[in-house]
């Protein structure tokens, strides 16, 4: 029978008990990891009843490591780069071999070239699980390592435990209902000053692009009516309810058909561009994930050459495959 003292310590509590030596504080290493405070403290007082030895000395401001704190924290590093390591090397050890695979798509990319990027996927892997959602949502299942890799608005440059392939990147664009055209060239002011507009949710990444566009034109109609998903705000659009600002490949996820019912509008000031990322953790999935990032921009290519009537939503220059500077 193993006993409680020969059994392996936890290794995400020896990490942070790493963060918390390196930064002096539980609370400097809870801002750290992006964890509660509570949370810092709760894994290391596990720690220390496993391990039966007291780490850190809590009288003190700063905080002290004990002796046995100073061993662990002059001696424990390897051991965490290692396992962190662990899964890479795994993946590379077997990399003519399938393995299977977790991938969060934000939904306009996962509606207008998905089937392109799961029948490439499927190819390549022994099983797949897709999951598609808001931005926001997929972030969180990296960060949680509920899956593996995700395309989506957020490079996550300021974690150092990913990296990111640029994928491409696209205008917004305004867009009205046909039936509504009038003799002059619309413009955002007349369109506000005319129609209802229709937002989307004021939390979701599309949502706040969308109201710096609107302040920086002086626009700030009332706050009526607001959608989730661009297919629904694309089809109210068409129906009449409203005109909206979107992007090119929320358009192109509805397919054609709403592109005989809507109009687009150019935006001239103060338009934002909007990048889209293929996100994974350092060293892992690594070849995969750099031929995922071309397939997923043939795919879009091929999307617009082989369907030419959607190029009505993607305008020469909207939608650009070159990294900027400023990425």
């Amino acid at each position: 029978m193993i006993q409680l003292s020969d059994r392996p310590i936890d290794l995400y509590q020896i990490d942070i008990f790493l963060t918390v030596a390196a930064t002096g504080s539980m609370s400097s290493a809870a801002t750290v990891l992006g964890v509660s405070q509570p949370a810092v403290s709760h894994a290391l007082a596990q720690l220390e009843q496993s391990l039966g030895l007291v780490l850190v000395d809590r009288s003190r401001r700063p905080l002290m490591l004990t002796s046995a704190g100073f061993y662990i924290a002059n001696n424990a590093g390897p051991v965490i780069a290692m396992a962190r390591q662990l899964k890479a090397q795994a993946i590379e050890a077997s990399k003519h071999e399938s393995v299977y695979v977790r991938i969060g798509v934000i939904d306009s990319v996962a509606n207008a070239i998905g089937p392109e990027l799961i029948r490439w996927l499927l190819e390549r892997t022994s099983g797949l699980s897709v999951q598609i959602g808001m931005a926001v949502d997929q972030e969180d299942a990296l960060a949680n390592r509920d899956v593996d890799l995700i395309i989506s608005t957020n490079p996550l440059v300021d974690r150092k435990e990913f990296s990111h392939h640029f994928l491409y990147r696209e205008n917004f664009v305004a867009i009205m209902c046909r039936a509504n055209r009038c003799s002059t060239p619309a413009t955002l002011q007349s369109l506000a000053a005319s129609q209802a507009f229709i937002r989307y949710r004021h939390v979701s990444t599309l949502g706040i692009r969308v109201e710096r566009i609107l302040r920086y034109n002086a626009v700030d109609p009332p706050r009526k009516l607001e959608v989730d998903h661009a297919e629904t705000l694309t089809l109210l659009v068409s129906q009449g309810l409203g005109w909206a600002i979107t992007t090119p490949t929320c358009l192109l996820q509805t397919g054609e058909r709403f592109i005989d019912a809507i109009d687009l509008v150019p935006i001239d000031r103060g338009n934002s561009m909007r990048s889209i990322f293929l996100v994974t953790r350092n060293g892992e999935f690594s070849t995969l994930a750099d031929g995922l990032a071309n397939k997923a921009r043939e795919a879009l290519t091929s999307l617009l050459a082989n369907f030419p009537r959607l190029r009505t939503y993607a305008p020469e220059g909207s939608i650009e495959f070159t990294e900027s500077s400023m990425e």
